[in-house]
């Protein structure tokens, strides 16, 4: 009996003992400015990273015992390269609990596009002259400056673009969006974190579930709606549509430049205050509504907390 539980120990410590299989690929492929990095991975994550010259360069990092188990394709085509990572299913077993970490790192051209897919990593993509499409079911996003449009889409992860000069629509159900200098139109929804965009050329539209919601720099209409936090946004510039900020659970805040027209309506489950003089005013203390510089696009606040209009 001792020699047989000796024997099962020592056969637990040689499993136990078993070591990380490192595997690395490396790939490189010779393309033209303007093409599209497209990598769709089931795991792992992905860093791509800007170069001058006209070449794709990807490095694969595996390590665990489960390494092999990871199917690696590359195909080049006139508009880029693509690469997938498949999960091949463990032998006599529908669910396999897979020993394995994957890294992808990529270099591409300045002027390239990108398109990252990962069902489990985090992705992150450098300043590149083109578009990024980014999609991952658990990890956080990371853009550097473009001058494409960015969607990111993540199920449990932050995202943060730092610059675009297209679109932007980020998308997470489970962390905070921020976005720097922003040109075009924005679209920015979570389900869990605070929203916050430090300059909006385009219009805004950015509601989230249980967070704040601040812009800076906004020369566009504005939609920022709010269940559990705050709003706060500074009009820089004369929007040419009507903009909506609303809370169910804190209070909002408008700061206006001076010159900028509004027909201003505004209902808080408190208190309104406002550092300007509307015309035609109708003031009560929950309520306001009036214009601003002879009127102009409908600027609605409402909030069960405060609602303040300040000057810039």
């Amino acid at each position: 009996m001792m020699n047989r539980i000796l024997l099962v120990s020592g056969l637990s410590m040689i499993l136990l003992a078993v070591p990380a299989v490192a595997e690395n690929v490396t790939r490189t492929f010779d393309v033209t400015p303007g093409g599209t990095l497209d990598i769709d991975t089931d795991m792992g994550s992905i860093e791509v990273t800007p170069a001058d010259g006209s070449q794709v360069i990807i490095k694969v990092e595996t390590e665990g015992v489960d390494a092999d188990r990871l199917e690696l394709s590359f195909d080049q085509r006139d508009d880029g390269v693509r690469v997938k990572a498949r999960l091949k299913r463990a032998p006599f077993s529908d669910k396999h609990n897979y020993m394995l970490k994957a890294k992808f790192r990529a270099t591409v051209p300045t002027s390239y596009n990108v398109k990252a897919d990962t069902s489990g990593g985090s992705i992150e993509v450098g300043d590149i002259d083109g578009q990024v499409r980014a999609d991952t079911a658990g990890g956080s996003i990371l853009v550097g400056k473009v001058t494409g449009p960015v969607r990111a889409d993540t199920a449990g992860g932050s995202i943060e673009v730092e610059a675009s000069a297209g679109d932007v629509d980020a998308d997470t159900a489970g962390g905070s969006i921020h976005l720097g200098a922003m040109q075009g139109r924005v679209i920015a929804d979570t389900s869990g974190g605070s929203i916050r965009i430090d300059s909006s050329a385009g219009p805004v539209r950015a509601a989230t579930a249980g967070g704040s919601i601040t812009i800076h720099g906004a020369r566009e209409a504005v939609d920022a709606s709010t269940s559990g936090g705050s709003v706060t946004v500074t009009f820089v510039g004369q929007p040419s549509g009507d903009s909506d900020l609303s809370t169910s659970g804190g209070n909002v805040t408008a700061i206006l430049a001076d010159g900028l027209g509004f027909d201003i309506r505004a209902r808080s489950g408190t208190r309104v205050k406002s550092k300007f003089q509307l015309d035609d005013a109708k003031l009560e203390p929950d309520r306001l509504s009036g214009s601003l510089n002879g009127g102009g696009p409908r600027l609605e606040m409402s909030s069960s907390g405060r609602v303040t209009i300040k000057k810039l």
